[in-house]
């Protein structure tokens, strides 16, 4: 095992993910659950020739400055579908922990609900579970997903690589490809369950490859992100007389 894979699964086993110590660590941090909304393209051609956000990452941006400034998280969702997925994950995670190594034929060591990482000093990610094959000192990434909605389950049995994930869900694509960025590894698994289904139906999973140049764009995106976000907070906090928001045209 190498130095950096020592250092991931002992990180992992940190703090708690949905603690009290998690939420303050996600604060003000773009985060791979919601980075969907900075990666999207303004409607208008202009906008996007000018390198402007979009509507939903302006906004997006706005709601990680407000983090900063009243020290209260807006990533709070809530719902049937959300229940069900936090019931059943654990489940899920061990039935897909069974069948890698029933597929691989060897010891598949997992971590589940591995502890908040930094990207840097505003942005980081919490996945599902960290892989680690002894066989070939790899880290993998875990994306599960426990829909509530079977029709939901029966897409994502279409996606078999990164291309098919962009197509039946944009939001998990990027969802996966930041966690792979934050770990620094260079595939994940994208894995969905459905306790309901016939047993044979029940759990899919696909090994996703990082994109090289999503991974570009990630960065850049977040940086040019962090620079407004930072002129937001800056302005808001110090009563400056003309805001950022209506520098920008809002």
């Amino acid at each position: 095992m190498n130095k950096y894979t020592a250092d991931v699964l002992q990180h992992a086993q940190g703090v708690r993910q949905q603690s009290e110590a998690w939420e303050k660590m996600r604060l003000g941090k773009f985060t791979a659950s919601t980075i969907v909304d900075l990666m999207s393209e303004p409607r208008s051609k202009a906008d996007r020739e000018a390198g402007k956000l979009s509507v939903a990452g302006e906004r997006y941006v706005i709601e990680k400055a407000m983090e900063i400034i009243t020290g209260e998280s807006h990533d709070h969702a809530f719902g049937r579908a959300i229940d069900w997925g936090n019931e059943w994950e654990e489940h899920a995670l061990n039935e897909l922990h069974k069948q890698l190594e029933h597929d691989t034929g060897g010891e598949v060591r997992m971590v589940m609900k591995p502890a908040f990482k930094l990207w840097n000093d505003y942005a980081g990610c919490s996945s599902d579970a960290i892989i680690y094959d002894r066989e070939m000192d790899p880290l993998l990434i875990v994306e599960m997903k426990c829909p509530y909605n079977s029709v939901t389950h029966f897409y994502h049995t279409r996606v078999t690589d990164g291309e098919s994930l962009k197509k039946e869900n944009d939001e998990y694509y990027w969802q996966v490809q930041m966690n792979m960025l934050v770990h620094q590894t260079t595939a994940a698994y994208f894995a969905s369950y459905d306790p309901r289904q016939p047993e044979h139906r029940r759990l899919h999973y696909a090994r996703i490859e990082a994109d090289i140049e999503a991974l570009q764009l990630l960065c850049e995106r977040m940086e040019k992100a962090e620079a407004i976000k930072q002129q937001y907070v800056q302005e808001w906090a110090g009563n400056v007389q003309k805001s950022v928001l209506n520098a920008r045209g809002r």
